[in-house]
């Protein structure tokens, strides 16, 4: 789809008379709000509502995203077709895999209101649960785009007559705005990346909404003087670009990151050994929750303001919600040095739009964006007023419960389920959550009734009979874990994320310690598809049950050189060195270990294996 149709199309929808801007505004300067969108957080994914040939579909805004995509799962449900990519195109992954471009092309594609005749869509390995796939630049960079995630917006503009001086962001005066001047993307490829600084060191940075937390890639970490290694680095888990393959994550604590006027001192940064064309960073949907921005293609410049909350979105405990407490901010937030952000001459200004909600809708929209935000207390008071409005709508009272179980209020949560499965008992998301509550209230009977009907009511959502059988192997039902993770592997030999279910089902074979040959082989087929380290500490724990050390310490030493700080994998080790006799490497993991995460030993009684409990495994005669 080309740029002149886009605009052609989007054009039309400009309200009559475009957006007021009001004030002393030098008349050649317009301003145009040409579209508005809802915005839905998921989590931390921002996500849309467009039609595939009259079809609804969820999308992900995805800034990052050069085109839109789409997984072919989700185009054949569409009634997409395949179509032929662009000669020679591939698709680069944030983990260095290169393959080649394929698509499939809508009849008909909706979005903002406007609708767009044979539009084609690149082939996508993976989306998120729910989604069809995403929206990209090609829809996006022919326009100024204003995001306001944190209210559950975003809007197109247009600009004529506006001078590379001219303030267009509308809603920042007597903020302090940042500004950030775009540096030319890659010949053909739409892409949004500026200059950012990290200990006073230059990097180039991408903004991308579709990455559900920011991260920089090691490179750049280590000419800033930080190594997987340095101290105070610590195991930010595994994560997953678009062809499937698990990246090793690191948090790492920086003195300061810069990016236009903006400096946040003291912060933690996710590291990862990502391959990033043309930048060395991807700022994601944590910043751009934080902050309200402005991408103005007509100008080449990112203008943000910080609107609160944890600007990086890191492992750990939830902030403090002090905006409910009316306490001082827990998050000191970023200093900006821009000044006062009235206009600058010749461009027109307005105050911002009113963000207060009116409706059920708009209340449960900014309640989704507060809870991306951690901010619990707010979030619930949001779903709230629209239950005080929609007092019928399950779907409020589900998303409530949810919010809740993140605040740490079981009970209210269950009060909540049991009210949206009143008004919608055939809600699966529903009956998947209050499942896992009588899970952790030892209702076993109750919690099947709810998994069994949860995923038979949601066939197309394949991941809820792994969801089960994981929350099943938490809650020590073994059994019951398993008879799930045998369905859904057999129902799903080849799908993109079989390691990671094949990993689970090993997992609960491991800590059973029961069938541990099935087990290993778990593994095994794991670590072909996916060479991570928590596969890998999976697979060391199994060897270390069957009486193999010599074998067990091996693999707990790749996982280690994966994961420096991996308490897991440390702990373990010096238990299978303390069995094969080697006391003081095994009391020295023992206490690296511990000195990481002190309650790791509780992992490793439960399965019968502390260290405490470890004696020298007699040798064979």
């Amino acid at each position: 789809m080309g740029e002149s149709v886009v605009a052609k199309y989007l054009a039309a929808a400009v309200l009559a008379g475009g957006m007021a801007l009001g004030g002393a505004a030098q008349a050649d300067c317009k301003f145009q709000k040409m579209a508005e969108v809802t915005i839905i957080m998921q989590g931390q994914r921002p996500t849309t509502v467009a039609q595939v040939n009259g079809k609804d579909a969820r999308f992900l805004v995805d800034t990052g995203a050069f085109f839109g995509g789409v997984t072919e799962e989700a185009g054949t449900a569409l009634g997409m077709k395949h179509s032929l990519a662009p000669f020679g195109m591939v698709i680069e992954g944030v983990g260095g895999e290169r393959r080649e471009a394929r698509a499939m092309r809508a009849d008909l594609f909706t979005f903002a209101g406007v609708g767009f005749r044979n539009t084609d869509f690149l082939l996508l390995e993976r989306a998120d649960a729910g989604m069809a796939g995403m929206i990209g630049e090609n829809l996006m960079g022919p326009f100024d785009v204003e995001y306001d995630f944190a209210n559950g917006v975003m809007r197109y503009f247009k600009a004529e007559g506006c001078g590379p001086d001219a303030n267009l962001a509308y809603w920042s005066q007597g903020m302090a705005l940042s500004r950030a001047p775009m540096l030319d993307p890659p010949r053909i490829v739409n892409k949004v990346i500026t200059n950012a600084k990290v200990d006073g060191h230059s990097i180039r940075v991408t903004w991308d909404s579709g990455s559900f937390q920011s991260v920089m890639s090691r490179n750049a970490a280590g000419r800033a003087g930080i190594q997987v290694t340095s101290a105070g680095v610590v195991n930010g888990g595994v994560s997953h670009g678009v062809f499937g393959r698990g990246i090793e994550n690191f948090i790492a604590p920086f003195d300061s990151f810069k990016i236009g006027d903006e400096e946040i001192k003291n912060t933690k940064l996710r590291v990862a050994d990502i391959d990033l064309p043309n930048a060395d960073m991807l700022l994601g949907a944590d910043f751009f929750l934080s902050h309200r921005i402005l991408i103005s293609n007509s100008q080449k410049k990112v203008y943000f303001t910080y609107n609160g909350g944890s600007v990086f979105r890191l492992d750990g405990p939830p902030p403090r919600q002090q905006q409910a407490q009316g306490q001082a901010q827990a998050h000191a937030g970023p200093a900006a040095s821009g000044g006062d952000a009235a206009a600058a001459p010749g461009a027109s200004t307005t105050s911002a739009p009113s963000d207060e909600p009116k409706t059920a809708v708009e209340f449960a929209r900014r309640a989704a964006a507060r809870t991306s935000r951690r901010e619990f207390a707010l979030a619930i008071a949001d779903y709230t007023q629209a239950i005080a409005l929609e007092p019928d709508n399950g779907a409020h009272y589900r998303a409530r419960g949810m919010v809740r179980l993140l605040a740490r209020q079981p009970v209210l949560a269950m009060a909540d389920l049991d009210e949206a499965l009143k008004r919608q008992p055939n809600d699966p998301e529903a009956l998947l959550r209050r499942g896992e509550l009588y899970l952790n209230a030892h209702d076993v009977p109750r919690a099947k009734a709810d998994f069994d009907a949860a995923i038979k009511l949601a066939p197309d959502r394949p991941e809820f009979a792994a969801m089960a059988g994981a929350a099943y192997g938490n809650a020590g039902q073994f059994d019951l874990a398993l008879e799930q993770l045998d369905a859904w592997v057999a129902a799903h030999p080849k799908a993109d994320n079989l390691p990671a279910v094949l990993a689970s089902r090993c997992s609960v074979r491991a800590i059973a310690g029961k069938d541990l040959d099935k087990a290993l082989a778990d593994c095994d087929l794991a670590m072909r598809g996916d060479r991570v380290s928590q596969t890998m500490q999976l697979r060391a724990l199994v060897l270390l049950r069957l009486g193999r050390l010599d074998e067990s310490i091996a693999q707990y030493a790749a996982a280690i050189k994966a994961q420096p700080r991996d308490a897991v994998a440390l702990y373990g080790r010096g238990v299978a060195e303390l069995k094969k006799g080697q006391k003081a490497e095994g009391d020295a993991d023992i206490a690296a270990a511990t000195a990481l995460a002190p309650n790791v030993s509780g992992y490793y009684k439960r399965m019968g294996l502390a260290s405490d409990a470890a004696k020298p495994q007699a040798s064979a005669p």
